[in-house]
C-alpha cells in the first residue's frame, strides 16, 4: 500500500515517500494511478490499510488493478490491457480503471490519441481531477508531434 492520493498533483508530489516506486500498483510520479487517499488515523489506530479507498473498489479490483500494474511493469501489455478493459466491461465509470488505461496507452503504447480519450473520460466525470487534466495536456501535446 501506499501513502497517498493522487487527487492532484501536489498531493501526489507531497505524497512520495520512497522512491519511484511506492508499493501501490508500481505508483510512480508519472503513474495515472487515482482513486487512493492517505488514511487519516483513526483515535490513534491507522486503518486496515495505509489508503483510503475513495472509491470504493472491492477487493477484486484492487487485486485486478495491481495484477495489470504489475503486467505493464513486466510489458505484458497485451495481458494489462486485457485486464482493465474487462474491469471497465463491468464499470465504464470506474476512475482509476479509465485512468490506468489513459496510462497504459499513453506511456506504453504511445497511442497518445486514445490516451486522451481515456482521460477525457475521467475528467467527463470528475472535471476537477487535475492529474487527468494533466495528463490529457500532455497527450494532446505528444499527439501533434510528427
Amino acid at each position: 500500500s501506499t501513502p497517498f492520493e493522487m487527487t492532484n498533483t501536489d498531493s501526489l508530489i507531497d505524497g512520495i515517500q520512497d522512491g519511484p516506486d511506492n508499493g501501490l500498483f508500481g505508483c510512480s510520479l508519472d503513474h495515472a494511478s487515482v482513486g487512493l487517499k492517505r488514511a487519516a488515523p483513526l483515535d490513534g489506530v491507522m486503518a486496515d490499510r495505509a489508503w483510503e479507498n475513495i472509491y470504493d473498489l472491492s477487493d477484486e479490483q484492487i487485486t485486478n488493478l495491481d495484477l495489470a500494474e504489475e503486467k505493464m511493469e513486466a510489458h505484458d501489455l497485451n495481458e494489462a490491457e486485457r485486464i482493465l478493459l474487462s474491469m471497465l466491461d463491468e464499470d465504464p465509470h470506474c476512475v482509476p480503471v479509465l485512468s490506468n488505461l489513459g496510462h497504459l496507452n499513453g506511456r506504453y503504447l504511445s497511442d497518445f490519441e486514445t490516451a486522451v480519450e481515456y482521460y477525457g473520460k475521467v475528467l467527463a466525470i470528475e472535471p476537477d481531477n487535475a492529474w487527468a487534466r494533466d495528463e490529457r495536456r500532455r497527450y494532446k501535446r505528444y499527439s501533434t508531434y510528427d
